[in-house]
């Protein structure tokens, strides 16, 4: 419910943070707001909550990370971990089906001929 009524709210970006936990919403946590305000804006004009709302909700989050058990939806992004593209085109197994018989149904309809080829 609190995301349609955050979808549908005008000016999103005048929203406090206490109005969003207190008005709108008191049983989500500070992560699932976060996810909420980041994931969805208004499509019209990209209107979403404050920085300094983001701001807020990042740094409880990081005071809450210090007393639970590790576990968040949360994931920043970090430029710093690289890969190469020649390391996942090397993990990839190719698979091979063609030993693979289409099921009789299949096989009968003339639509999925190109599976008997």
């Amino acid at each position: 419910m609190f995301v349609i009524a955050f979808q549908v709210m005008p000016e999103k970006s005048k929203i406090s943070y206490d109005e969003i936990t207190n008005n709108l919403c008191t049983v989500l946590s500070v992560q699932q707001f976060y996810e909420v305000c980041t994931l969805y804006s208004d499509d019209n004009n990209g209107d979403t909550v404050s920085a300094d709302v983001i701001s807020q909700m990042k740094l409880l989050m990081t005071d809450d990370s210090e007393d639970d058990d590790g576990s968040s939806v949360l994931l920043d992004e970090d430029s710093s971990i690289t890969f190469l593209v020649e390391d996942i085109t090397t993990s990839m197994k190719v698979e091979e089906f063609t030993d693979v018989k289409p099921s009789a149904e299949l096989a009968e309809n003339p639509d999925f001929q190109f599976l008997l080829e």
